[in-house]
Formats: structure tokens, C-alpha cells, sequence
């Protein structure tokens, strides 16, 4: 049940990191063509592009992570039993979640100097505090996510081991 909670916010996040690129997409678009037919471009488009592409990026994460869409190097799967294969991939997700959590600490400094400091954006004087929200939300996601393939790679090792 919770499972599928999260499996559901994490496609949500998945579609708003889908449509941030998608605007981010046509707004460059858009850009390049006003820039060279009209010798004008559109003012603030780089400060939308740079909030769009945080995104992008830090809400698309936690899916990649959840679905075990990472990189990985399997060379030694095929030597060893499933069981160690499971441990392995319960303690890549464990280790991934520590990590993210450690990350995500050290990211509340510099997230709240920027409100602190009211540090804006170049063109459109947007609160870069703004461009933090989906960056921080986007790292507890990933954390989460983390802890889920830990959590089910673990319970998986747990069953190799009873068969």
C-alpha cells in the first residue's frame, strides 16, 4: 500500500520533470527563432531555463532510482549466487540512500543562504530560494526511492536464501 503510494508520487514527479523539459524545450526553441528573426530575444529565457533544468533534473531522479535505472557493472552477477547479488544491490541502495540523506543535509546551508541573502536571478529578479524547492524535494525523493530498492533488494536477498 505505501509502496504504491510512492511508486504513484514518484511517476508524478516523473511527469512534472517531463513537462519542465518539455517547457524548457520550447522556450530555447522559442528563443533561438525570436533571436534571429527578430533580432530580439526573450528576456529572462536563460533564468527559465536554469529553474526548468533544476527540475528536470532533480525531480526525474527519484524514478531513475527507484526503477534501478542506473548505471551498473554486472561482471560479477554471473560468478556469484542470486542471494549475494541481491545483498549487493540491497547495499548499493543503502549506501545510495546514505549518501542522498548526507547530500541533501548539506544542501539546507547554501538553499537558505540564498533566502537569507535574498540572492535573485539575473533578468527577472526571481528569489533563486525558489529554484531550491524542487532541488531539495527532488533529493528527499531520491533518498526515499533509495531506501525503497534497499529495502526490496534486501527483502529479495532475504527469499533467494530460503529457496
Amino acid at each position: 500500500m505505501v509502496l504504491n503510494a510512492i511508486e504513484r508520487v514518484l511517476r508524478w514527479l516523473t511527469a512534472l520533470s517531463a513537462v519542465a523539459l518539455l517547457a524548457m524545450v520550447l522556450l530555447v526553441v522559442a528563443d533561438v527563432l525570436r533571436s534571429n528573426l527578430l533580432r530580439r530575444p526573450i528576456i529572462g529565457a536563460i533564468d527559465l531555463v536554469e529553474a526548468l533544468l533544476a527540475v528536470v533534473v532533480f525531480l526525474g531522479l527519484p524514478q531513475v532510482i527507484f526503477a534501478e535505472g542506473n548505471i551498473t557493472v554486472d561482471v560479477i552477477d554471473h560468478f556469484i549466487g542470486k542471494r549475494a547479488v541481491a545483498l549487493l544491490r540491497a547495499s548499493g541502495g543503502l549506501l545510495t540512500f546514505i549518501y542522498l540523506v548526507l547530500l541533501l543535509w548539506h544542501m539546507f546551508a547554501p538553499a537558505i543562504d540564498t533566502l537569507t541573502f535574498g540572492d535573485i536571478t539575473a533578468d527577472l529578479k526571481l528569489p533563486v530560494f525558489y529554484i531550491w524547492i524542487p532541488v531539495l524535494f527532488g533529493m528527499a525523493a531520491s533518498a526515499l526511492a533509495a531506501l525503497m530498492v534497499f529495502l526490496r533488494q534486501f527483502r529479495g536477498s532475504n527469499e533467494a536464501g530460503k529457496r
